[in-house]
């Protein structure tokens, strides 16, 4: 049987699979993380202020702490890293280039 929500502006009533809520500008509070053990230590994990301590102590970090758009530009950093694209890359060609010009006489 198909489920239907009725939207707050229209009024009109949406396929439950289709609705999607309206994005707000707002605080939000966020929930508690869900129990789970830590793979470096094997203790349960069962608050944000344990699993703080617990990244802090460890050196380690979340994956829900970085957007999409922070991995998309990382990915492009690393790539332009292996590639030779950076700016760093760039001036030690120029400043080889400039030692075997200078090594010759040019």
């Amino acid at each position: 049987m198909p489920s239907w929500v009725q939207d707050r502006v229209t009024g009109k009533l949406i396929p439950k699979e289709e609705y999607r809520k309206p994005e707000v500008n707002a605080p939000t509070v966020i929930g508690d993380v869900e129990d789970f053990v830590s793979p470096i230590t094997r203790e349960v994990i069962s608050d944000r202020g344990q699993l703080r301590r617990h990244n802090k102590k460890h050196g380690v970090t979340d994956y829900r702490d970085y957007s999409e758009d922070f991995k998309l530009k990382a990915s492009a950093a690393r790539n332009n890293e292996l590639l030779g694209q950076t700016p760093q890359a760039q001036a030690e060609r120029c400043e080889a280039l400039n030692q075997e010009l200078r090594k010759r006489g040019i």
